[in-house]
């Protein structure tokens, strides 16, 4: 694979006239014309990024263009009624060294989907037009035949793994470039290795993760990093410099997550005094890193401008996203420790209408923010285990209501 390259400028204005006339003939509709526009306007504040495939890659989120894949997504949001949703982050695993303190699974079941009933499983995703799969464990590499057995049925598609690169090898590597995933992730939380490694609770687990990456780009797999600071690393200057260390190791994307009170860090009161300003650093950062001025410097992705009014805002619970843990229980998403129900024991269809009920319109209000004092004290008084089984679930967001909707998708009118 040919080295990437990011585009900017008048290149990425005409890629977009001519993404959506396509998008506009592939689906023989004037009406969808407008609507990609909208939709995939909101990426046009990312830089592009050109694959050695002659792929694109408009948003970290969105299958590459022009894959079946992407047009799956645009289907999605485009065509079907109701909208459905793009990706899914898949655990296969809760096996993992590591010893994060912030591991929003750290209390969830250890306990695995049968093989062939997690395989049936995400068949019925991939049906389902389910087109970007984030897929982690635990450790994916050390239940390898597990994410062999996924990849299996998800090839094809928009496949990125989550790993620490911990038990990889050169025969795993080359095998996920064979069931042709897109990308891996691996946690850099800090630019120091023994502030990173006093993290995860691993001596050596900042060069892992560096050298796996490495050894992955080689492979023709394209990298980044999952990072997560605080407001105060955040406003001492910690982007620009996990931005020049992602660059020193050639990666394409940074995925930047403020920190959540889940999982392991559950209950715990964030210091928000500076919480703001923080975040006003955070989306000043990515605009100047998605910009000409940065042309040559990766993808910064922080989830607090993704999921802004600005953007697409929070799209959890079945809007553009959701999360299944390896047991099967299917939550809005990975932050927040609540269940609609497990796979296990119901089909993903009704579960998903659940879901879809109880957050039927996209909001700007962050689920794992504005709830999560309330999902706290009821997984405490379930005992301290996650996520909180659907009976639970049912009576605490009865009185729940989705926030101010997403400006982008009000145009658009898919959601009635």
């Amino acid at each position: 694979m040919k080295k990437s390259r990011f585009i900017t400028g008048f290149s990425k204005f005409l890629f977009y006239v001519r993404m959506s006339l396509v998008c506009a003939w592939r689906f023989r509709s004037i009406p969808v014309l407008w609507k990609a526009g909208k939709f995939t306007g909101v990426f046009y504040k990312h830089k592009l990024l050109k694959l050695g495939t002659g792929e694109y890659k408009l948003d970290f989120y969105m299958p590459r263009y022009p894959s079946e894949a992407f047009f799956t997504a645009m289907a999605d949001k485009l065509t079907a009624r109701p909208p459905r949703p793009v990706s899914v982050v898949w655990s296969i695993s809760k096996a993992c060294t590591y010893r994060c303190p912030h591991c929003y699974q750290g209390h969830d079941p250890a306990k695995e989907m049968p093989l062939e009933q997690m395989k049936q499983s995400v068949r019925e995703l991939c049906r389902s037009g389910v087109a970007a799969w984030a897929v982690e464990g635990g450790e994916p590499l050390l239940r390898f035949e597990r994410l062999e057995a996924l990849l299996e049925e998800t090839k094809g598609l928009e496949v990125w793994v989550n790993s620490t690169g911990h038990s990889a090898t050169p025969e795993k590597i080359a095998r996920m470039k064979e069931l042709e995933v897109t990308g891996i992730m691996s946690s850099i939380h800090s630019v120091d290795p023994a502030a990173h490694d006093a993290f995860t609770g691993v001596p050596g687990s900042f060069e892992t993760a560096l050298n796996f990456l490495r050894d992955c780009r080689e492979a023709g797999i394209l990298i980044g990093f999952n990072t997560v600071l605080t407001d105060d690393q955040i406003i001492a200057g910690e982007i620009d410099r996990i931005m020049a260390l992602a660059a020193e190791n050639q990666c394409d994307y940074i995925q930047l997550i403020h920190p959540k009170a889940c999982g392991k860090w559950g209950g715990c009161n964030f210091d928000t005094a500076r919480h703001e300003e923080a975040v006003r650093i955070a989306c000043e950062a990515q605009k100047r890193y998605n910009s000409s001025a940065e042309k040559h410097a990766p993808i910064l992705t922080a989830q607090v401008f993704e999921e802004s009014e600005e953007m697409l805002g929070c799209t959890a619970g079945g809007i553009d996203r959701f999360y299944v843990g390896c047991s099967g229980e299917v939550q809005p998403c990975e932050f927040v420790n609540i269940s609609f129900g497990n796979l296990q024991e119901e089909p993903y269809e009704r579960i998903y209408e659940r879901m879809r009920q109880a957050f039927p319109i996209p909001s700007c209000e962050w689920l794992c923010c504005a709830h999560a004092e309330e999902i706290s004290a009821a997984v405490a008084a379930n005992g301290g285990k996650t996520p909180l089984p659907w009976e639970q679930t049912k009576e605490l967001i009865r009185d729940w209501k989705c926030g101010k909707p997403t400006p982008v998708y009000e145009r658009m009118g898919i959601y009635r």
